[in-house]
């Protein structure tokens, strides 16, 4: 499994939380779905620079080999 992937997969939480806000039939809530997700998109940024910082240092994309650095102490 990539690193990418699994980046991929966890900003699809955005949509759940729209998807949440919307389904209360309310605009209120709705307007509180969007900027929560807005929040999370933020996030969402500083947490890629995170990743390709720690993907520069690896040299890979692969878990394994993130996880077998780390044993080794990069």
């Amino acid at each position: 499994v990539g690193i990418l992937y699994v980046f991929a997969i966890s900003s699809l939480e955005v949509y759940g939380v729209i998807m949440g806000g919307w389904a209360s039939n309310s605009k209120y809530p709705f307007l509180g779905a969007l900027r929560s997700a807005a929040q999370m998109v933020s996030y969402e940024v500083s947490i890629g620079f995170v990743i390709v910082t720690v993907l520069l240092c690896v040299g890979s994309l692969n878990l394994s080999d993130i996880v077998l650095s780390q044993q080794d102490g990069l």
